[in-house]
């Protein structure tokens, strides 16, 4: 028998799927250290030369060069120059989500380039598409908990929590008005939890997780590594695994 569905190509997904636009105050400080920084420099060789001292000039004038072409490079290979670096962004191609190329300071100037943040969203030079891959310590056998019934979360602070709805958890977690949760605040002296940090689901029959751009990322422990999850995609998780939260660890039981 034949499919009646297309199987997903890259060419179908948004190439900026799950990414953030950056803040003003990060676009701001990435001006400051890429521009403002080489400008007064050249600035200040200027104002030396004219006053005598060509020799120590020049060595300010040709700085204030290297910087910015260095900038341009990086600009042009991976959108993240020092500045931008510095404030977790990349620069990339509006349309396309690739990095500018040769071209970087025309499409800077022409505005076909734009700043998004990496640590909210996804960074955009990041699969578009993953599959998720289980451990090889979880099967990706289908759930052994009965419909009808719930997962139990066992915190390592020993709490016991039953995701009867949906919840999220963090520091001080919070959910939006356009998906309503349970919100559990989870005492975190190392602050390796974000504010919001993890959305935990269960539909009757499978347990589905997602991080919603937490700093420290959320992984799925297996035998002798753990996997990701993908920043705002909901991913199927079997019951019966692990949860690493930022340094702390969420265990996922069967409804007895």
């Amino acid at each position: 028998m034949t499919s009646t569905h297309d199987p997903l190509r890259l060419a179908d997904v948004d190439p900026l799927v799950f990414t953030e636009r950056a803040r003003g105050g990060q676009i701001v400080g990435a001006v400051a250290l890429d521009v403002v920084m080489p400008v007064a420099l050249l600035t200040a060789g200027i104002i030396v030369i004219v006053a005598g001292q060509p020799a120590l000039g020049w060595v300010f004038v040709l700085a204030a060069l290297a910087l910015l072409a260095v900038a341009v490079w990086l600009l042009g290979r991976t959108g993240r120059t020092v500045g931008v670096a510095t404030v977790d962004a990349r620069i990339v191609r509006r349309t396309t989500g690739a990095a500018a190329g040769a071209g970087a300071l025309w499409a800077l100037a022409s505005g076909k380039l734009a700043m998004f943040d990496v640590r909210r969203g996804r960074d955009p030079f990041a699969p578009a598409i993953a599959a998720f891959q289980f451990p090889e310590a979880v099967a990706p056998a289908p759930s052994r908990a009965r419909r009808g019934m719930v997962p139990t979360l066992l915190l390592d602070s020993g709490e016991r929590l039953t995701l009867d709805t949906a919840l999220v958890l963090g520091r001080d977690p919070s959910a939006p008005a356009d998906a309503p949760a349970e919100v559990y605040r989870w005492a975190d002296m190392s602050r390796t939890l974000s504010k919001s940090h993890v959305r935990l689901e269960w539909d009757g029959r499978q347990m589905w997780v997602t991080d919603l751009g937490s700093t420290n990322g959320t992984f799925v422990r297996g035998a002798g590594a753990s996997t990701p999850l993908l920043p705002h995609q909901r991913t199927p998780v079997p019951t019966d695994v692990v949860l690493e939260i930022g340094d702390r660890t969420l265990t996922v039981r069967d409804a007895a």
